[in-house]
């Protein structure tokens, strides 16, 4: 679970679902690849409400940008995620995957 004063994420083995706070109204319901590690990272900045996941193959990051209403997808790894990360403003993501070789910086 993770927590915003606007949002709850819930995140299961093969789903990820969005909350509003303040009426718990389900509002993003995300089809993931398998996440037994419960892999979420959300933005604590009011002003930039950005939710990274995993996506819907192994590698993969799913994005979403709740204020500008976009939802793209990064082929970030060719094997499964180990790790994601948002910066404190949401303005960058780092993932790194299984194999632990490389870190990758993308621009959020």
């Amino acid at each position: 679970v993770r927590l915003r004063r606007d949002k709850v994420v819930v995140v299961l083995e093969y789903k990820v679902l969005v909350y509003n706070f303040k009426d718990l109204e389900c509002v993003t319901e995300i089809d993931t690849v398998s996440n037994p590690k419960g892999l979420c990272a959300l933005c604590p900045s009011p002003s930039n409400p950005v939710l990274a996941c995993c996506g819907s193959h192994r590698g993969m990051v799913r994005v979403e940008l709740f204020q500008l209403q976009r939802t793209f997808s990064v082929q970030a790894h060719t094997s499964p995620l180990n790790c994601l990360a948002l910066t404190l403003d949401g303005s960058r993501l780092v993932t790194a995957s299984e194999k632990g070789t490389i870190l990758r910086v993308m621009d959020s």
